[in-house]
Parts: structure tokens; sequence; C-alpha cells
């Protein structure tokens, strides 16, 4: 097992996708920062740097995902996986060392971004307005659900060896989850009335109306629940600070860390491999 993750940690260290990763993980920390400022400089916009730090995470599944399929992707095309069988390393091992490379690449992706944000940020838009109890809780959730998203992705990759088929897949899932947590926040964030607007005598009368979509309480609570357990979702309410039960979440995305782990275990113990 530590042969294979020293040798996943060199690889990853000569990669050029993971220096494809960290350059875009500085330029867009650089250029989110620039454009706020902008905006501040020229609208009198009130900026926090907490808020900055934690953009990021909105669009963090889909980097994860771009990451994890093409560089797994290679262990099928080039043959590593089976030399690594053949070699006499055991498929758990193999399995958990990849995972083990992915999470930490991912990882360290956003505490890049984050340090950049902050040492450029702070300076410019002063100090977190938040306690810092409160945004370390929100790192902390936003780190497990990055592990859930790392775990997914592997699960894809691992079990799919066309790299080709199993970048599209893993994207187009990504993206899935985005559509499906905007839809669920649409649905929780809807307005109970809607505004209309009738002609009487001659003038313009605006009245409120009863939303005919709006939620029940019922079907708030279970948009809210499909919220929470959808990484993508997790992610939204985490960089909005709007997570009404922000304890549960971490609990959620280790669920999903721990299901599709084992379920990619067996799944590649069973494989067979061509």
């Amino acid at each position: 097992m530590i042969k294979l993750l020293n040798a996943g940690f060199t690889r990853l260290r000569k990669n050029k996708l993971f220096c494809i990763l960290t350059a875009f993980s500085i330029g867009l920390a650089l250029l989110v920062v620039y454009s706020r400022y902008s905006d501040m400089r020229k609208y009198g916009d009130t900026i926090v740097a907490e808020d900055i730090m934690l953009s990021y995470a909105t669009i963090t599944g889909v980097v994860i995902a771009i990451f994890t399929s093409l560089f797994l992707g290679v262990e099928y095309s080039d043959g590593v996986i089976r030399n690594k069988i053949i070699v006499g390393h055991k498929r758990i091992h193999i399995y958990l060392s990849n995972l083990a490379v992915t999470t930490v690449t991912s990882l360290f992706s956003y505490v890049l971004f984050i340090a950049v944000v902050s040492s450029i940020g702070i300076p410019l838009f002063g100090a977190v307005t938040i306690p810092i109890s409160k945004l370390l809780m929100f790192f902390g959730c936003i780190f497990v659900t990055v592990a859930a998203y790392s775990a997914i992705f592997t699960f894809i990759a691992m079990a799919i060896q066309n790299k080709a088929v199993t970048a599209i897949v893993s994207i187009m899932l990504a993206f899935g989850f985005m559509m499906a947590a905007l839809t669920c926040l649409n649905k929780i964030q809807a307005s109970e009335y809607t505004p209309s607007v009738s002609m009487t005598d001659g003038e313009i009368v605006t009245d409120k109306m009863k939303n005919p979509k709006y939620p029940s309480e019922l079907e708030k609570e279970i948009y809210q629940t499909f919220l929470d357990i959808n990484p993508a979702g997790q992610m939204f309410q985490l960089a909005g600070r709007a997570a009404p039960n922000l304890k549960v979440l971490p609990v959620y995305s280790f669920g999903l860390f721990v299901i599709f782990t084992v379920a990619g275990i067996v799944l590649f113990y069973k494989k067979d491999l061509k």
C-alpha cells in the first residue's frame, strides 16, 4: 500500500494535468479577487473575504470530475492497473491508493485557492466578518464533501475502462448534481405570492395572488433533504452561508464516501480486466 501511494504521488508531481489543476486554482483565485476588487472600486460594493473563499465550492465538483476521470483513466489505457496486479499488489490496495491520491489532490486544489484568496483578498477587503470557528466549520463541511466527490468519481473511473467514456459520464454527472441542486433551491426559495397587475377604471392596480406552484411544508422538507444529500446542493448552501442543517451535511457526505468506496472496492475486486 505504501509503495502504491509513493508511486501515485510521484506520478502526480510529474503529471501535466496536476500542473494545469494547480495553475487553474491560482488563476481562478486571482481572477475572482480582481473581479470583486473592480466591482468595489467602480460600484462601491461591499466585499467580504470569506464569500470569495467559499465561492470555489460551487464548481469544485466539475473540477474533481475532470481531474479524476483523466488522471485515473490513464491507469487503464496504459495498462498500469494490470501491471500492478501482475507484480502482486492487492486490488483493494490499488483502489484505495488511487482514491487517496485523487482526494488529497482535490483538497490541495481547494486549500491552494483559499491560500491565494487569503493572502491577497484580506489585505484588500479586510478581515473575515464571521467568527473563525464558524468559517472553519464551513471549510470542514466543504472538505468532507470534496472527499465524497472524490469517492464518487473514483468509483466511476475504476468501474469504466474507457477513458473518454469515464470523462463524459463523470462530467455529465457533476453537472447533473448541480442542476438537481438548483432545482431544489428554486423550489425551496419560491415566493408564496406573485405580483398581479390589472387595469380597473383606467387605473393600474397592483395586487398579490397566491403562487399555485408554492410548495407545502412537507414538500419543502423533501426538497431540503434532497439538497442536503446532493454534494452540489451542499456546496451551494455552504458557498452562500445558508445551510439550515449545517451539522448534518458532513454526515451525508461521509455516508456517500463510505457507500461509493465500498461499492467501488467490491466492483473492482470482481472486475475482469481486459
